[in-house]
């Protein structure tokens, strides 16, 4: 049967605010056009290229590319034309499959989806919103709730929107599981209208819980042994204490997940200037499949790479990327954002789930270093 959701308004990464939808970026080793080129250069082939018209009056130009890639944010749009102003043909949603046929230099992929009806629908999505990996398993079974837990509108607690409440023995229908620690179930809103959400599979009667990272070079085939720890590129004033890789014994290393950048926490300065931006929630998160989603890989929305003891996501419309902030006496910068990451919650990054869970949730007085 369908259980009709009871909604409720907080929760977040390892604990923070979600307040309105915001769509989920991951950074997928799927080629850009200038990736394309360069592929094409490295295996001494001649690509095809050719022009459009991206509905604006402006040429793009575009080369032929395949590959069979899958959506990787909430819900993505195919448009007519290279241009999000363009015609909206079809909206499809996070895991679905895709033909792409071509690279455009604007950012966008032209693609083939096969709907419901098996009619093609041919069109032109952004790139960074696709995977060559799919992670999600189709599921036709029942699945009842272990204990209360949130609906998400998207596998990640750091991106994820909460969109209701699971109930302990309420029961579901399970569509897909991504990457084993999040299910897909079909729920009914309060109009009674189904829709789809995600629940942790650990949340659920007969399930293993199991905290997992998913990185591209783990799924790649590149080197990696549990609780190796790689020595950061951070840039900026603290850049050169970020560097230094934090000295952990073997017992705490093998606790981090693999690869995850190890900073050395910086105090901040007796001679800084401060100024108070009030009083935060302070909730942490990882690179787990639990916080950042199937595909965490470990790299910020600036695109930097994640460092503990520096990295933390904000608000950035309330404070800036790159700002250097001071929490409880030590200094970080705001280098990541999230959909659950809103006005007065800062999530500060931590090398393991169960470090997050260990700090809790809390609330102190930032400060901005001017």
């Amino acid at each position: 049967m369908i259980i009709k959701i009871r909604k409720r308004l907080c929760c977040a990464a390892i604990g923070c605010t979600a307040f309105i939808l915001a769509p989920v970026r991951v950074h997928a080793e799927v080629l850009d056009y200038a990736g394309a080129e360069a592929f094409y250069q490295e295996a001494g082939d001649a690509p095809e290229y050719y022009e459009i018209g991206n509905g604006t009056g402006e040429a793009v130009r575009v080369l032929d590319y395949e590959d069979v890639l899958y959506v990787t944010t909430r819900e993505a749009e195919i448009r007519m034309v290279p241009e999000t102003s363009g015609k909206l043909l079809r909206t499809v949603l996070l895991g679905t499959k895709l033909t792409q046929t071509s690279i455009c230099s604007n950012g966008f992929s032209k693609v083939v989806y096969q709907d419901e009806k098996g009619e093609a629908v041919i069109g032109y999505i952004e790139t960074e919103m696709l995977s060559d990996r799919s992670l999600m398993t189709k599921m036709d079974d029942k699945v009842v709730v272990d204990h209360d837990t949130d609906i998400l509108d998207y596998p990640g607690k750091k991106d994820g929107e909460i969109i209701g409440e699971a109930l302990e023995y309420d029961e579901y229908a399970r569509t897909a599981t991504v990457n084993g620690v999040w299910s897909r179930i079909v729920y009914e809103d309060e109009n009674g209208t189904e829709q789809t959400g995600y629940l942790p599979t650990s949340a659920l009667k007969g399930q293993d819980e199991e905290i997992t990272v998913v990185s591209m070079a783990d799924e790649k085939g590149k080197d990696g042994n549990a609780g190796t720890l790689s020595e950061s590129e951070g840039e900026g004033v603290f850049a050169e204490a970020v560097e230094r890789v934090k000295e952990v014994s073997d017992e705490e290393a093998t606790v981090a997940a693999v690869g995850v950048r190890i900073g050395e926490p910086v105090s901040v300065s007796s001679e800084a200037t401060l100024k108070s931006l009030g009083y935060f929630r302070i909730t942490h998160y990882c690179p787990c499949s639990l916080c950042c989603g199937p595909w965490a890989d470990g790299i910020t929305s600036t695109g930097t790479t994640a460092v503990t003891n520096h990295t933390i996501a904000v608000d950035p419309a309330q404070i800036p990327y790159g700002s250097q902030v001071v929490i409880n006496g030590q200094v970080y910068v705001a280098e990541d954002c999230g959909g659950a990451i809103k006005k007065d919650c800062i999530d500060v990054y931590v090398a393991s789930h169960a470090e997050g869970e260990a700090k809790g949730v809390y609330y102190t007085e930032v400060y901005l270093i001017q």
